[in-house]
Order: structure tokens, then sequence, then C-alpha cells
């Protein structure tokens, strides 16, 4: 072996009630009418003995950080570990429960409030949950490719990053405790019409891996740089079956990946998490706002109109989308804002995990990936929150809806890049 670690995993549904609201797209206002698939919060410990990182994935839309503080002050009541060794993200469904203020005009009532502290207490036991019973493990890491799952969601044609990541930890009896996988592609399958509870795509692959390699072993999804990457190219439809075929494509590739695994060392444990203020937008003046918004509208009302595809329609459709979100911003923030948020890094021997709290356009992702000095590294979006679209300057000038919407400057990208790259190093040189 290379190293050894001791991990423990757990998992906890979370339970959301008929008629709850739910989040990730507008217009949806009626509440969820059942579950079609249930829901998780899953947390991994890794320790070396002297250090340890806790790392939570949750089933939903996004988390923020009211909820992260919270979940790790209840951690921290039964476990002595700091914030920065608590990785908390979601896995971007758009089908889980509405707890969150996401956007301008999302309003969060009290009924949705007390679901929210409900699943924090789920999210923080759980947790702690998985820092018993740890088993010596060692790790492993392997990727693939897939093709067919997503694409570039405003240019089909563009090049992206199609790869696939997953980390496992292994027993020295070669089971398998835990799965890590990591791509980047929104789960929203599912669209604006379905009104039951999902973990869309992602659910499939995870379910399909814990069946695999037996029930003690937790897969956890982890989304990455995927705010400009979507099924909306790629999908045949929008309902359960294709979420089915669509997660058994990454399963498939998944399980590739495991096969082509090589064991990595694996003994030194190091985190960091820091807090930035980042680049935000300078909001157009409202005249502007008003007359892209005008515009964006009469495209969108041509395009329901006309004989264009049904993806073509919901390009008009999210533009027109934006525009009105600059307009409530202007309206509701104005550009006295700051961005304050966190970026976070856990490496685990030759594996380093980068969590941004962002919708991070891919080539972003991409960039961190390319010029980490730690040769596996992940880029992991809606960690510790979920605060907008970091877009490319062509987007802005596109007047596409994830930079229309969005509060971050033009150049929050190549921030987001810098500062974690920077963070990498740092760990880096607490190893030296």
């Amino acid at each position: 072996m290379k190293g050894q670690l001791f991990v423990g995993v757990s998992k906890s549904e979370i339970d959301v009630p008929e008629g709850m609201k739910m989040a990730g797209y507008m217009g949806r206002d009626q509440g969820n009418i059942g579950t079609h698939d249930s829901i998780y919060t899953k947390a991994m410990t890794i320790s070396n003995g002297l250090e340890k990182a806790i790392l939570i994935t949750n089933d939903m839309l996004c988390v923020d950080e009211e909820m992260v503080k919270k979940v790790v002050s209840k951690i921290k009541e039964e476990i002595d570990i700091e914030e920065k060794n608590v990785f908390v993200c979601a896995i971007h469904t758009h089908s889980g429960p509405e707890i969150i203020k996401w956007m301008p005009g999302v309003y969060i009532d009290d009924e949705h409030k007390k679901l929210k502290e409900k699943i924090i207490d789920i999210i923080a036991k759980n947790a702690i949950e998985s820092t018993k019973n740890l088993i010596l493990s060692y790790m492993k890491f392997g990727k693939s490719e897939i093709n067919g799952l997503g694409s570039n969601r405003i240019d089909k044609d563009a090049d992206f990053d199609n790869s696939v990541n997953v980390i496992s930890f292994n027993t020295e009896e070669d089971k398998i405790v835990g799965v890590i996988v990591n791509h980047g592609c929104h789960p929203t399958i599912l669209g604006l019409d379905n009104l039951l509870i999902s973990a869309d795509y992602p659910g499939v692959v995870q379910r399909e891996i814990e069946q695999k390699y037996g029930e003690n072993c937790i897969c956890m999804f982890m989304n990455g740089a995927c705010g400009d990457i979507s099924t909306r190219f790629t999908r045949k439809s929008q309902d359960f079956d294709e979420v089915e075929r669509k997660g058994m494509l990454l399963f498939d590739k998944v399980v590739e990946a495991m096969d082509n695994s090589l064991e990595l060392d694996c003994n030194e444990i190091y985190c960091v998490k820091e807090y930035f203020n980042f680049p935000k937008k300078e909001l157009p003046n409202r005249d502007v706002a008003m007359k892209h918004y005008e515009e964006a509208k009469s495209n969108r009302e041509l395009a329901l109109q006309g004989e264009i595809s049904s993806d073509d329609k919901r390009l008009a459709e999210t533009k027109y989308q934006g525009a009105a979100i600059t307009l409530k911003l202007i309206d509701t923030l104005g550009n006295d804002y700051e961005i304050n948020a966190p970026i976070q890094v856990v490496k685990v021997g030759g594996v380093a995990i980068v969590g941004v709290p962002v919708e991070l356009f891919n080539e972003f992702g991409v960039s961190i990936k390319n010029n980490s000095k730690v040769k596996n590294t992940l880029v992991v979006g809606y960690t510790s929150g979920m605060l907008g679209y970091v877009y490319t300057k062509e987007s802005y000038e596109n007047g596409d809806y994830e930079a229309w919407s969005s509060i971050f400057g033009g150049i929050a990208g190549d921030f987001v890049v810098d500062k974690s790259l920077k963070l990498i190093e740092d760990i880096i040189k607490l190893r030296d």
C-alpha cells in the first residue's frame, strides 16, 4: 500500500413533505406532489490519525453559508474539528426542496425555514455518524470520458471538459467503502413541469454504484464546473426514463474509471478555507437594462411563435429570464453590495478537491485543473453556497441568461482560478 487512511461513511434520507416548494426553476409555484426517488445527505470522514476531513454531499439545489455554519457548529459539539476541515456541497438537482433564497424574488416562509432547520440537523447528525467505525483503507483514483450526457448549453458545438473523475476507498480485503464521483453537468433533465422530488441523473449513478459494490458502500456525487454545461442539447425527453438513461451512461463511465484506477499516496490530509471579496458586477443603469429586457422579451415571443426547436426556444426563454433578473438586481441591490465568500481546498494525498460557492463556467474549471500543482485536481461547484454564475466576457456580450442574472463581475472567473491555484500552492507549502 502507498499509505493508509481510516475512512467512515454514512447516509441519511432527506424527507420532503408533500406540498413543499421545489427549487431551481422560475415560475414553478406549485409545491411537490410526492417523491419519485429518495434524496440523501451523505458524509465521508477521512482520517490519518492526526488530521481528519469530513466531506458532505447533499441531493439538493444548493446549500448556503447559514446552513454550513450551523452544520459545522453542530458537528463541533461532538467532534474536535475546524470549519476548514468540513466540506459541504450540493449536487444541484432542480427537483429538491426550496429552503434557500437562491435568486431574487424567492421568498422562504416559516414552514420552509423549519424544514431548512430540520435538514441542517439531519446533515449534521449524519456527518457525526460517519466519524464512527472508521475502516482502514487505501485510496485509488481513476478517470474516463463521457459523451452524450451533456454539452455546452449555450453553444452545443463548443469544447468542454467531459472527464469523469472517481476516487474510491478500498479496504485491505478490497471491499469498496466509499466512492466520490466528480463530473460537471447540470442535473436538469427534469424540467419545470416536474413536481416529484428527485436527485435527477446523479441519483441514478449513486444508486447503481452502491448496489454494485455492496450495501455498505456509499457513492457521493460532486458536481463540477457546470455553469454552462447541461443536457439541453443532448436529452431526448425530460422524463424519468431519460433520467435513467442518462444516469446509466454516467454509471458505465464511473465503472470504467474505477476499473482503470490506480492507487495513490494517501497519508497526508491538508485543508484550507479562505474568504475573499469577489469582483462584483457594475450593474447597468436601468434604462440600458430595460432596453435589453424589451429586446429579450420580443425575441422570446418570436421564438415561442416560430417553428424552431425546443432547445432554441429554451435559449430565448432563459435570455429573457436573465434580463428580468438584472432589473430585479438593480431594484434590490443597486451597486451597493459586496460578495464575501469562501473557496475551500481539501488535499488527501495525491488528490486535491477545490470547492467554490458559485456556478462556474466550464473553461475556468479546466484552467484550475490544468494549472494545478496537484496532478489529480477536482473542481466542485455549489460548495458552501450558490452565489451565482461566474461567466465569460463573451457570455455577457451575447446577452446570455447566466451572465445577465449574475452578481459577479466579468473578471470573477480569472479571480476564482487565481485564488484556487494560490490555495493549492499554500497547501503544498504546508507539506514542505
